[in-house]
């Protein structure tokens, strides 16, 4: 069980740094109207998306390897597939940060996102758009989810390692919602500032998680 978290734990990490999901969330709950109300319901489709990501995920990666059999080679081509993936993204972020330098511009989410989205069921469909695009964090779920199916643990244990992941990865977009609602008074100035950080280096952290993590999986896929 040990040998199975050190797998999944970082991919997970990776796979929870969403910068423009939060981001789009602390908008929110930055409105002034239903603002805690909508914004549960935006993490409610990102949640479901998830959901259905780890069932999915856990039926098409799921390929047995026998005990002792060595390194897995369908793991391993899961790996080094969306780790080149992961770089292609970076490039792709890159290059579309440089075409867009020097224009006046806030984020995606910026400017009229709130007053778009001001329905429960809108900020529910949107979540689930945001989460559907959100890449990054699904490239470095699947290999997760194939490292649960892959090791030679109970289903006691794989179970408990999918929550593990489950857990760890809708942390930062649940966090914010349990803030506004065990502190309201101090929140709004907390996630202010939070959401002026995440838009300011949104770039730069999506940018890092894709580098980082594309080259941890190529790694890993090439020492098996």
């Amino acid at each position: 069980m040990g040998d199975l978290l050190a797998k999944i734990v970082p991919l997970a990490i990776g796979a929870a740094f969403s910068p423009t999901v939060l981001a789009v969330e602390l908008l929110i709950l930055s409105a002034p109207k239903r603002a805690l109300a909508r914004a549960s319901a935006y993490v409610l489709g990102v949640v479901t998306v998830l959901l259905g990501l780890t069932v999915v995920g856990l039926r098409v990666t799921d390929h047995g390897t026998p005990p002792g059999a060595g390194p897995d080679p369908v793991t391993r081509a899961i790996d080094g597939t969306l780790g080149f993936v992961l770089l292609l993204l970076a490039l792709r972020t890159v290059a579309h940060a440089w075409a867009t330098r020097g224009e006046e511009r806030d984020s995606p989410e910026d400017g009229q996102q709130p007053g778009r989205f001001s329905s429960l069921p809108a900020s529910f469909g949107f979540g689930i758009v945001m989460m559907l695009s959100n890449f990054s964090t699904i490239l470095l779920y699947l290999p997760a989810l194939r490292a649960v199916n892959a090791a030679q643990v109970d289903v006691t244990q794989q179970v408990v390692a999918v929550a593990i992941l489950f857990v760890i990865t809708v942390t930062p977009i649940v966090a914010p919602i349990v803030v506004r609602v065990v502190a309201p008074g101090p929140a709004g100035r907390w996630l202010g500032s939070l959401h002026t950080l995440v838009t300011r280096y949104q770039t730069q952290l999506a940018v890092g998680v894709e580098v980082i993590f594309g080259v941890y999986l190529l790694v890993k896929a090439i020492r098996g």
